[in-house]
């Protein structure tokens, strides 16, 4: 009987560390938003990052300076449009941190400088020179990034333009082209 419990000791503080190491995602769905995507696309997680898409600053090549910017994806653009409709604030480019949990945040025009310290928003933003995301469970959809630091966890940062400058200091963020 000592032999099982010494070895239910012995075992219970590796059990209990495995645990908190374990990394989750996630998802910020809304509940009254028609159900057009289907379960299975709502549970899949973050799309996949492109792998072959460089994590610095890429220029145009010189003969596609008058080229129009690639645009979201079907499903990221789809969304992003669903989300600028159930926005609960809509301003322009705001002098201090967002700090609206929850929220989803509509950021109209250009920004010199973006500072979002929100824990399981949305943000949709238009261009952006420098975006800092410092929350976690955060969601933002901009057209061009300058460059990008996000320093949370488990947030999504989709863009449109070339790939900005990006500092990834987080966990179980995903950070691509739209």
């Amino acid at each position: 009987m000592r032999a099982a419990r010494r070895h239910i000791a012995a075992i219970t503080p590796v059990v209990i560390a495995a645990l908190l190491l374990t990394g989750c995602t996630v998802r910020i769905i809304d509940p009254s938003a028609d159900d057009a995507r289907s379960p299975a696309s709502q549970e899949a997680g973050p799309a996949p990052q492109d792998e072959t898409t460089p994590r610095a600053t890429s220029s145009p090549d010189e003969g596609d300076v008058d080229a129009a910017p690639p645009a979201l994806s079907a499903p990221n653009a789809a969304e992003r449009e669903r989300l600028i409709a159930a926005a609960t604030i809509t301003m322009t480019c705001p002098s201090g941190p967002l700090d609206h949990d929850g929220a989803v945040v509509r950021v109209e025009g250009s920004c010199a400088s973006l500072v979002i310290d929100i824990d399981a928003g949305v943000v949709i933003a238009d261009d952006v020179d420098e975006l800092l995301l410092r929350g976690s469970g955060t969601v933002v959809f901009a057209g061009t990034i300058g460059t990008a630091t996000v320093s949370g966890s488990a947030n999504e940062v989709y863009w449109t333009g070339p790939t900005p400058t990006l500092e990834d200091d987080g966990s179980a963020n995903s950070l691509g082209r739209g």
